[in-house]
């Protein structure tokens, strides 16, 4: 479990420590505003991309060969990044990045759903899934420690040279466990529950909820800003908001893995989902601070808090194809982190950032019905063929 948490760390640390030190780096080398969002866009749009592939590369070469590959990617991006001499070096390094972080999730997933005990398995999700904001608080951290222009490659080669201790533990992980290959694929002629309906309903679920999460570390800072809020309350919100989604992603993980089966699981992701959406709601509304701080956090929470739950329901909806299923579902994730951003920048420019959350809650609604419908589709199936539903 370190060692896949250290690799995720080490794959998606990288396009929030660039946003955080965008202006570090535009001092020295020519990079704007506009070139932050081509290589964070170029980085989700990469790994959506390669997702499905990496889903069937994890399944041929197994997760430990795949964390391991994973992690020295990341490693070799993040040093491009730190002796670029151009915004498009900068680029193609979040691009090249992404490649390594399709194989994350699919390994991650398979190794978490090998655990025995189910409180344990999802304990496993949620912590791993809380890499992801705290690589957005770790950003900060270095932001503050290197904050002159002159040491933003400093930052880098720093989280580079940590990126290493994640080979050291895949190594240690490996030599302590049995030999693994390939993961086992499906009995011949097996059709999964809810067929291919259920695989679609996840992924579109997983695109839209991703697309309205993923706006959140983007313009929750410029929403504040907007409406006259100091610098120390935006970020004591933010703050709030980054360690309650922490909390929700083990929580519900940990809970739904030893409680439930994939009828409840769902059930429980898509109520995380239409509360996520109530967050973003009260982000739209340009009221006094409180209702701005309440936004933050139950956006932050709930509509950024469901992925440990999310993937451990995958990995049981389709427990003889984690890493591919999961390979597809992530692939709506990285979309939807690719789209979000854009959708609400193009649509806060003509009508307001009311009009941005407003729609990004609508996306999350959206989420919360797809998810729905995939539970619909579980249990239906489930009464056809007379089997205990969960």
């Amino acid at each position: 479990m370190a060692a896949v948490f250290a690799t995720m760390v080490s794959a998606s640390v990288a396009p929030f420590l660039v946003g955080s030190l965008s202006i570090q780096i535009g001092e020295s080398i020519r990079f704007t505003p506009t070139d932050v969002g081509i290589a964070v866009a170029a980085y989700y749009v990469v790994s959506a991309a390669l997702s499905p592939l990496a889903g069937q590369v994890v399944t041929t070469l197994g997760p430990t060969a795949s964390l391991r590959l994973a992690s020295a990617g990341s490693t070799l991006s993040l040093v491009l990044v730190a002796v670029a001499d151009s915004a498009a070096t900068v680029i193609v390094a979040l691009a090249l990045l992404g490649a390594p972080n399709s194989l994350v999730q699919p390994s991650s997933n398979q190794v978490l759903s090998t655990v025995a005990d189910p409180g344990a398995r999802g304990l496993g999700f949620g912590v791993v899934q809380s890499a992801i904001p705290l690589s957005t608080m770790l950003s900060g951290v270095l932001l503050a420690v290197f904050g002159d222009a002159a040491s933003w490659r400093h930052a880098l080669w720093t989280v580079a040279v940590l990126t290493l201790a994640g080979q050291l533990l895949i190594a240690r992980a490996d030599a302590g466990a049995p030999s693994t290959t390939a993961t086992r694929p499906p009995a011949p002629g097996a059709r999964p529950i809810g067929g291919a309906p259920l695989m679609v309903a996840m992924v579109a679920g997983a695109f839209l909820a991703s697309l309205a999460a993923t706006t959140l570390p983007s313009f929750v800072a410029l929403t504040g800003e907007q409406r006259d809020l100091s610098p120390g309350s935006i970020a004591a919100a933010q703050i709030a908001g980054s360690l309650a989604c922490v909390a929700v992603r083990i929580v519900a993980a940990w809970r739904g893995g030893g409680t439930g089966g994939p009828r409840r699981m769902l059930g429980s992701v898509a109520g995380l989902l239409l509360l996520g959406s109530t967050g973003f709601l009260f982000l739209a509304w340009n009221g006094a601070a409180w209702a701005f701080a309440v936004g933050v956090v139950l956006a932050y929470a709930f509509g950024w808090g469901w992925n440990g739950l999310f993937n451990l329901s995958v990995s049981r909806v389709r427990a003889g194809r984690v890493p591919a299923s999961t390979g597809l579902t992530q692939g709506g994730v990285f979309l939807g982190g690719a789209c979000g951003p854009l959708l609400f920048a193009a649509v806060s420019s003509h009508e307001g950032y009311g009009a941005g959350w407003i729609t990004v809650a609508i996306a999350a609604f959206a989420s919360s019905l797809c998810v729905a419908h995939a539970m619909r589709r579980w249990v239906g199936e489930k009464e056809e063929r007379h089997e205990p539903v969960g």
